[in-house]
């Protein structure tokens, strides 16, 4: 009996960490980093303060544990075409941005409202930009987007479509991907 209770321990300790991020993403995709704090979570998990206290000694590891938390590593497609790739693409981001960053995080980013917690959330998205950014540059390499195409600026522009219709309230569904895409293609392709 003595050899299981570490174990058992153990289990209810990654329970409890698995409990402290989700709470903590939840209040900050709905209510922005602002909202996020040691109290707030503690109380929508129905977890001692205490105990997230031994885990993340301020609020700012706690965002900051919560926000790596979300983050994984993106495996384009590499067997769509171009166009269809994009569409993914959108996809993608429209549920990274749904689940990981969520719309009351959108609008703290766009209007700044709390610098330290922003820019954790800027370093993730620039970190999940970056194999966008890489997927264009390939693409243009193949000739399937234009030769002369200001990647940065067609990543801004795809990044801003996407956090733009989050903050209107709008649905990130296949057809807002397709408006985008039919919009934004005719300046993309070669």
């Amino acid at each position: 009996m003595t050899e299981l209770a570490p174990r058992v321990k153990a289990v209810r300790g990654r329970a409890i960490d698995a409990r402290i991020l989700s709470v903590t993403l939840d209040i900050l995709r709905g209510h922005g980093p602002a909202a996020v704090n040691i109290e707030a979570v503690a109380a929508k998990a129905g977890i001692a303060k205490t105990t997230i206290y031994r885990r993340y000694d301020s609020r700012e590891h706690l965002l900051r544990a919560a926000i790596e938390s979300s983050t994984a590593e993106v495996a384009i497609p590499t067997d769509l075409p171009t166009y269809e790739t994009f569409k993914w693409l959108l996809h993608d981001a429209a549920r990274m941005a749904e689940n990981m960053v969520g719309r009351g995080a959108a609008a703290s980013i766009i209007l700044n409202d709390h610098p330290e917690s922003n820019d954790l959330m800027r370093e993730m998205i620039k970190a999940r930009s970056v194999r966008l950014t890489e997927f264009l540059h390939e693409r243009v390499a193949a000739g399937d987007l234009k030769a002369d195409l200001d990647i940065g600026l067609a990543a801004t522009v795809l990044l801003g479509a996407l956090f733009g219709q989050l903050i209107r309230g709008g649905e990130l569904d296949d057809a807002w991907a397709d408006s985008v895409l039919e919009l934004l293609w005719p300046g993309f392709s070669a």
